[in-house]
């Protein structure tokens, strides 16, 4: 991004800190917490508002695991690291909860389920199941006959599913307020960085309207890292995900949060009643890329579709807000951690923590207290950054 000469001022001063957070999502917020409890000191700054990005642009699953079922992780990435992944994310979501956020009120203890609709997505979920048991994971199996009331076991013709049974699900904007009323350090809204230098043993960074001195810069910008940093690009793709909410109705109940289609769509119940649903970019990956807000036609009738297909007919006057969100996709499909490199990166100095693709949620708060471990002591890198 670039930022205008009228625009640069030096009204906030020249500032000084241990480590400056660029970003203030779910993983800049949580990155400052790890921080601020070492003893640092520390900045974070946000080119807009405080979870305006991805983390408020979600479904609000706080879910163990993957969109994907474990058995096709440990295909893709080795039995070992598929176990590393799952509890990875079951420490994320008890690192949240010590934070306090099953105590807001748009949080619910709710098992997700990796429900099946098609007779190749039943055999690797019981696939997974058998695998999970094995590795030592709480798991269960679900049917038709423990739910008669929930809508989806209604509607659709669910084989089954697999039941993940202490997760949990949230009003992404409450935990981020939440987590960032836990901080103790300055929060700059409004302040784009555009220049990033080497100064000795520092890193002197300009923001719109600060000179900022650090010792260690974190990068928590996500599918935005690449705007700042151009050497993540390859890394970094950014992917646009778009939801709808349906009004709520005493018609329509959802026992669980649910992902079906291989995680390709997702819908879940909020405690008011109002239904979300999102997915189907798989359909349209080539077409849904790029940085701008807007929700696409053919993505909307896509989600509408599958909406009436597990929920039953409704009209367009129960869809009560449409919108998007672009999420940093990796390469991996794995977080990425590590010293970054190129233009405005005073290369060594300045880290980067991100790639969630579409599980910042479910990983970036235990993601990024790795993060924080590696580049401060270098402990091992489980997700490390390689050009």
């Amino acid at each position: 991004m670039t930022v205008s000469y009228w625009r640069r001022t030096e009204r906030l001063g020249v500032l000084a800190c241990d480590v400056l957070v660029v970003g203030a999502g779910i993983c800049g917020v949580s990155a400052a917490l790890h921080l601020q409890r070492r003893g640092l000191s520390v900045i974070v700054v946000e080119r807009e508002r405080v979870g305006s990005g991805a983390s408020t642009r979600n479904a609000g699953f706080l879910m163990r695991g993957c969109a994907d079922c474990y058995s096709a992780a440990a295909g893709e990435f080795g039995r070992e690291r598929a176990a590393f992944l799952w509890q990875l994310t079951e420490e994320n979501l008890a690192g949240l909860r010590r934070e306090g956020v099953g105590q807001l009120a748009g949080t619910r203890d709710v098992a997700s389920v990796l429900a099946a609709l098609r007779e190749d997505e039943f055999e690797a979920l019981r696939a997974s199941e058998r695998m999970m048991r094995e590795d030592g994971f709480e798991v269960s199996w679900q049917d038709g006959s423990r739910n008669p009331g929930d809508s989806l076991w209604k509607q659709a013709k669910v084989l089954g599913g697999l039941v993940n049974p202490g997760d949990a699900s949230c009003n992404s904007r409450e935990v981020i307020e939440h987590l960032r009323s836990r901080l103790n350090c300055p929060v700059h809204e409004g302040q784009e960085v555009f220049a990033c230098e080497a100064d000795g043993a520092h890193v002197v960074v300009r923001t719109t309207d600060a000179r900022i001195r650090a010792r260690h810069v974190l990068v928590c910008t996500n599918a935005y890292g690449p705007l700042l940093l151009p050497g993540l690009a390859e890394h970094v793709t950014p992917r646009r995900g778009q939801m709808l909410a349906l009004r709520a109705s005493g018609a329509r109940r959802l026992d669980a949060s649910y992902y079906i289609n291989f995680g390709s769509e997702y819908l879940r119940q909020h405690a008011d009643g109002t239904i979300l649903v999102g997915g189907c970019r798989t359909y349209h990956a080539e077409r849904e890329v790029g940085y701008e807000d807007k929700v696409t036609p053919w993505m909307q009738t896509d989600l509408e579709r599958f909406a009436k297909s597990v929920l039953g007919e409704f009209g367009s006057e129960e869809i009560v807000a449409r919108w998007a969100g672009t999420m940093g996709f990796s390469r991996t499909h794995l977080p990425l951690i590590g010293p970054t490199w190129g233009e405005n990166s005073a290369e060594g100095r300045v880290w980067f923590c991100g790639g969630f693709t579409g599980h910042g949620m479910s990983m970036a708060y235990r993601v990024s207290e790795i993060a924080v471990g590696v580049m401060l002591e270098g402990v091992g890198n489980p997700f490390e950054l390689r050009r």
